[in-house]
């Protein structure tokens, strides 16, 4: 996040192709973005009163004789590495004619998540959330999301279950989305609620019960308590302690997900 700096005269042609949003540059706003080649004018009361970061970095002071930063457009404040139509969707919680109904698709309220969360929005992050409880998120999706945005892991404990008790095993491109800890963690379930296999190499329908199916999701996902960590590292790190789990049976774990991520 950077203040604005002026085009040179040499460049007419990049600041030419600079433009208003048209729904959110806001008469009575007082507090500029530009985002990719779109302006923004917001009102600087909601970005202090929701964001810890966007309140310590608006009271940052100006230099003198500097306007302050985001004050016009000339000062803007440029988000880096912002889509324009992601953050006008993150703009819309604020400016919603419709009150208290929000009504948008699993893409929007991702793109609302993935912001909130990177600027501390901590309201707005839990709004995101609670909307995306009542979408048809398929399982692996609503996984990898809430891991990636650190959302509480308790609210994945059915997704996690319904993977561990459907039929086919995970695809490739579902492993590398998941990553190695958590591909590792989900076989470790697969086969701690499956009986061994036959002598045809068909292992045998689920055989724990509801509640020992839960018990082993809990332990392995640590979903007891909130998560207050960042997301998982995906590196090629087993996770330590993995119950039930012995050192032979975690090597051949380890050799076939790091050949499945050499395939993806």
């Amino acid at each position: 996040m950077y203040p604005y700096q002026s085009p040179s005269p040499d460049s007419a042609q990049g600041f030419s192709a600079l433009k208003r949003n048209e729904k959110y540059f806001l008469t009575g706003g007082d507090l500029f973005f530009l985002v990719e080649q779109e302006h923004f004018r917001v009102h600087r009361y909601f970005f202090e009163r929701e964001s810890p970061y966007f309140k310590a970095q608006l009271a940052i002071p100006a230099a003198p004789g500097a306007p302050r930063q985001g004050s016009s457009i000339t000062s803007s404040i440029i988000l880096d590495d912002v889509r324009s139509a992601d953050f006008a969707r993150f703009l819309w919680v604020f400016y919603n004619p419709r009150y208290s109904l929000y009504d948008a698709s699993i893409q929007d309220w991702t793109a609302i998540l993935a912001l909130a969360h990177r600027w501390n929005f901590h309201e707005v992050k839990n709004l995101a959330v609670r909307e995306l409880e009542k979408l048809p998120v398929p399982d692996i999706d609503k996984i990898v999301i809430y891991h990636k945005y650190d959302v509480d892991r308790r609210l994945l404990e059915r997704h996690y279950i319904a993977v561990c008790e459907r039929e086919q095993p995970l695809s490739m491109i579902e492993c590398r989305d998941l990553g190695l800890e958590t591909t590792v963690k989900i076989f470790r379930a697969r086969e701690s609620v499956r009986s061994t296999r036959s002598a045809d190499g068909i292992r045998s329908p689920i055989t724990a019960s509801p509640v020992e199916l839960a018990g082993i999701v809990k332990d392995l996902f640590d979903i007891s308590e909130i998560l207050t960590s960042p997301v998982e590292d995906t590196n090629d790190t087993l996770p330590a302690n993995i119950p039930g789990s012995n050192p032979a049976g975690r090597l051949v774990i380890q050799l076939l997900i790091l050949k499945i991520f050499s395939v993806c």
